[in-house]
């Protein structure tokens, strides 16, 4: 009987139960992990129905889990344009990745939550393929980003006003330095006119550092457009060096 019992005790600890159990912890862990995190987690089907989604994404949008959990994703996660209009279903990233069958990335989408609010989202969508190529399921991480996007806003207003109004004096000084150079305004010697003309064209490389400032400030919201010029790198070397002589 003492063995009998014995080995019902070891058979408790058989690598089977050790398994499940192992499974379950990480059932658990996964859990409070999903739960904890403060981006929006939402996996949807391969017929765009929302099949969980964690608080952090209940918080964002507005929808509460159990309410959004079996319902149309397009439902929930209204995506819409900068005119407060939805997204067609030909160019929303949500019913395209299913044709795509690659990962979308964008910081700056536009979403309306339950109650009507609308907030700027940086939304990434990776696609779950099976062995034959078929998107099953959709993994959506999403965060709002409307406060940081306000404040690089007011950053880039701010450094495009101070610009300009640096600029203003630049040019005044710039001016009275034309002049002084000007023959028939001013009298000056030889050595005088090469500091007023090394003098305007610091004037002038400081207004370009301006607009430069200002192109940053464009390359951080996105408005930057490139336009490439060629450069004579052996004048720009002898204007560097010339500039750094004194």
């Amino acid at each position: 009987m003492f063995g009998l019992g014995k080995s019902k005790k070891g058979a408790a600890n058989t690598p089977q139960t050790t398994i499940s159990g192992k499974l379950g912890d990480e059932a658990k862990r996964f859990e409070v992990i999903f739960n904890a995190i403060d981006d929006g987690v939402i996996l949807i089907d391969n017929h765009q129905v929302i099949r969980q989604m964690n608080p952090g994404a209940s918080t964002i949008i507005g929808w509460p889990v159990d309410e959004a959990t079996g319902i149309s994703v397009l439902s929930v996660m209204k995506l819409i344009n900068d005119k407060a209009e939805p997204i067609e279903k030909d160019d929303n990233p949500l019913v395209t990745i299913y044709r795509q069958q690659e990962a979308v990335r964008d910081n700056d989408v536009m979403i309306a939550t339950k109650d009507g609010k609308q907030m700027t989202i940086s939304l990434s969508l990776t696609p779950l393929v099976d062995n034959n190529k078929n998107v099953t399921a959709v993994v959506a991480i999403f965060r709002d980003v409307s406060k940081l996007r306000a404040e690089e806003k007011q950053r880039g207003d701010f450094i495009s006003t101070a610009s300009h109004e640096m600029r203003t004096p630049v040019a005044a000084i710039e001016g009275y330095l034309a002049l002084a150079l000007n023959e028939k305004v001013a009298t000056i010697d030889d050595r005088a006119r090469g500091y007023l003309e090394k003098a305007h064209e610091s004037t002038q490389h400081l207004g370009q550092l301006f607009q430069d400032l200002l192109t940053s400030s464009k390359a951080e919201d996105g408005r930057l457009t490139s336009h490439p010029t060629v450069v004579e790198m052996g004048e720009f070397l002898e204007k560097v060096s010339e500039d750094l002589r004194l």
